[in-house]
């Protein structure tokens, strides 16, 4: 075990590392504990952490790390070899959530990363991403995704990075596997990123190598955005095809009491405007003003739109509720086509966007994010797994949705990323 330090002013990095070298053959010693219910675990001949099956437990029994990262943006690696087969669920968790200095052994307000196995709920073995008040009281709010590759019969290694202490992503050697926003009430922070290792299964599990570690974060600073485009709607009226560089798809949409708004009668009828930004990198960054002639509501999300096509029949989405968002991408013409969801920030985290707010979806580095009034709210990854980087156009979406006309965009900036 080994602990690297160096000074970032004004914060701290940490890397804790433990490759199980350093410790005598037998019961685990600091800085790992057991807590809780079951077997402890111990140090193996060959170097590796085994983790006795601990099926049964009602109190989140397993293996903890003393240590921690400082900052909130960090990540976890490790090398799992998880034989798990058969039909019965089971899982391999890893949990974060506060230090056993100050909570002792009590298994509360968790927020896990799971591997799965439940061969009658799911196809294959998947990642889970939980919500635990207590062992016994789960949060419904769950994410799953497939993992890459069998967990049975091989070492894998498993990457988690969390941002912000509010965005988690899950890697499986090497490969992207999901993401998703810790809720509210399990928001990781100072003393609450420490790890806790639950083996609910019939299989005991080991572990080779661990890395807890303090990273620069993805989201990068302001600065590496540069405005390419403004346009404030002032003093126009009627279609906005060909005005200003725009091209409107669908014929419902006007500039209205000076800011770009819906004019459909009809659920279901959108309309977009797009213009090329002339930017082929991937860093791209689209902000504008909610409201004007409508102001946001619940049943009807106007959208900011980047990595566009010429043809306009794909591209990314960021959808403006007046009480969720979310992310998404199509396929078709974007006035007519359905837009498939990828991740999304549900109305029960009490998010409210309101009239005057600024609202921003960027692509950087192939994460995206939007943010309210400049605080990020909703992140997604592998962005470039689903659009072309290259795709270079930008711009607006408005609409009729099931409950009334979607908002109106009062200004729109667009802007290119430096890399």
């Amino acid at each position: 075990m080994s602990f690297l330090m160096r000074r970032n002013l004004p914060l701290a990095w940490a890397g804790w590392f433990d490759d199980f070298t350093s410790y005598t053959t037998g019961s685990i010693q600091l800085p790992w504990r057991h807590l809780g219910d079951g077997t402890t675990a111990d140090i193996t001949e060959d170097d590796t952490l085994h983790i006795p099956s601990n099926v049964a437990t009602v109190t989140g029994g397993g293996e903890s790390y003393a240590y921690q990262p400082f900052t909130p943006n960090w990540g976890v690696e490790l090398e799992v070899y998880f034989p798990v087969e058969g039909l019965v669920v089971q899982s391999f968790a890893i949990y974060f959530t506060d230090s056993w200095t100050t909570i002792g052994g009590a298994f509360q307000n968790c927020v896990g990363v799971r591997l799965m196995n439940a061969p009658l709920v799911y196809s294959g073995h998947v990642f889970q991403l939980v919500h635990f008040y207590s062992m016994m009281s789960a949060d419904d709010n769950l994410s799953y995704w497939s993992a890459p590759a069998s967990f049975f019969g091989q070492w894998h290694t498993v990457q988690i990075w969390c941002e912000d202490d509010k965005w988690i992503r899950i890697w499986m050697n090497g490969t992207y596997v999901g993401s998703q926003m810790i809720r509210p009430a399990f928001r990781l922070g100072p003393g609450r990123r420490c790890l806790r290792f639950v083996n609910a299964a019939l299989c005991d599990t080991w572990i080779r190598k661990l890395y807890h570690y303090d990273r620069p974060p993805s989201i990068p600073p302001k600065t590496v955005w540069q405005q390419d485009f403004y346009d404030d709607f002032n003093g126009r009226s009627g279609n906005q095809n060909g005005v200003n560089g725009w091209v409107q798809y669908g014929a419902d949409a006007a500039v209205v009491a000076d800011s770009w708004s819906t004019t459909a009668t009809t659920e279901g009828n959108w309309q977009g405007l797009l213009r090329d930004t002339g930017n082929l990198s991937g860093r791209q960054r689209i902000e504008a003003t909610v409201g004007g002639n409508i102001g946001p509501n619940n049943g009807a999300a106007s959208a900011l739109i980047l990595a566009t096509n010429t043809a306009a029949d794909q591209g990314l989405a960021a959808n403006i509720f007046g009480n969720k968002l979310w992310v998404s991408n199509w396929s078709g013409n974007i006035a007519t086509a359905s837009f498939t969801m990828m991740q999304d920030l549900p109305e029960s985290f009490g998010l409210t966007v309101k009239s005057g707010d600024r609202v921003a979806f960027s692509i950087y580095n192939g994460i995206g994010w939007i943010e309210i009034n400049d605080v990020p709210q909703l992140c997604v990854g592998w962005m470039h797994g689903v659009v072309p980087a290259a795709n270079n156009y930008a711009g607006l979406r408005v609409g009729r949705g099931s409950s009334g006309n979607s908002h109106s965009w009062n200004d729109v900036r667009i802007f290119s990323g430096l890399g």
